[in-house]
């Protein structure tokens, strides 16, 4: 399926959730939205919603053609976006947030493409003609994906962590010993901080396959270096260009291409005066990198 189709049905998805939830099961234990995703992905993006706004307004009036004020009233139920792709482009997304309760069979019906099932004892609906399926597990809770089952075994694992054994639904006690490993257990103690601590306004990325990321996030930079992973950081401007400001952190897999690979990179950002330094033995940072509002947007197609 083309991109456009799959982040419009992501946004499709989530004005589902943010207005039409379903009630959850009592007492279920938090779940956070980040430890649902896939441990193997090539790009992580976390996305404040709250302070961006204004871009994720943007961002879900362009991908679910909705005007302006619904897409604000969707962006306002939101907290924090979390988003892993793959290098096949599959799509995992979850996000927390303050999510109603009611008519989800509304929304979600066998007339606008859904069918509703069970996954792993969790309500899901699947879109017939897309395979995609969503869960809203919880009034906190939506994730997305094609195959749901390893995120519906997750949020299962914490929210009845501290139920007794006689309590827990049969459907889920079956899959109480399943190894499915939460992102906390298969990131590094720095990579899940960098995209899940202290995060207030900017949006965070990394990539632990940063061919995938350069091709997809930076237009006309030569892919071929040796880059074995990267970070980004996307800081909003405070004038009103609605900007971000990107700080770009590129970690070698061969320290001695680090004057040829900035080299490269000053080609690839020219005409655009961006400061490259090297960090560290294997490391370049580009500070100063400005990407507009439209540039970012660009990028969901």
């Amino acid at each position: 399926m083309k991109k456009r189709n799959v982040f419009k049905l992501v946004a499709l998805s989530l004005i589902a959730a943010s207005f039409f939830s379903c009630k959850s099961a009592p007492d279920l234990a938090p779940v956070d939205a980040f430890e649902l995703l896939d441990g193997d992905a090539a790009v992580y993006l976390t996305i404040p919603v709250q302070a961006n706004q204004e871009f994720v307004t943007k961002a879900i009036q362009k991908i679910a053609n909705v005007v302006e004020e619904d897409a604000k009233k969707i962006a306002e139920r939101l907290d924090t976006a979390y988003i892993a792709i793959d290098s096949k482009n599959e799509l995992q997304l979850s996000a927390n947030g303050n999510i109603p309760t009611s008519f989800v069979g509304l929304a979600l019906s066998e007339k606008n493409g859904w069918q509703a099932g069970t996954v792993e004892g969790q309500l899901a609906y699947t879109h017939k003609q897309t395979q995609f399926q969503l869960c809203l597990p919880s009034s906190s809770n939506a994730f997305l994906s094609r195959d749901i089952s390893p995120m519906v075994e997750k949020f299962n694992r914490i929210a009845y962590a501290d139920f007794p054994a006689e309590k827990v639904p049969a459907e889920v006690a079956q899959n109480s010993e399943n190894q499915q490993k939460l992102l906390s257990e298969v990131l590094s103690e720095f990579q899940f901080k960098y995209l899940h601590e202290n995060i207030a306004s900017d949006i965070m990325l990394y990539s632990p396959n940063p061919q995938a990321f350069l091709r997809n996030f930076m237009s006309g930079v030569n892919v071929g270096v040796p880059v074995s992973s990267a970070y980004a950081k996307l800081t909003k401007y405070e004038e009103s260009s609605g900007g971000f400001n990107v700080t770009l952190v590129l970690n070698l897999s061969d320290s001695r291409t680090i004057k040829a690979t900035a080299a490269a990179m000053k080609l690839a950002f020219f005409p655009i005066a961006v400061k490259i330094a090297q960090t560290g033995q294997s490391q370049l940072t580009i500070n100063d990198l400005p990407v507009s509002q439209k540039q970012l947007l660009s990028m969901i197609r």
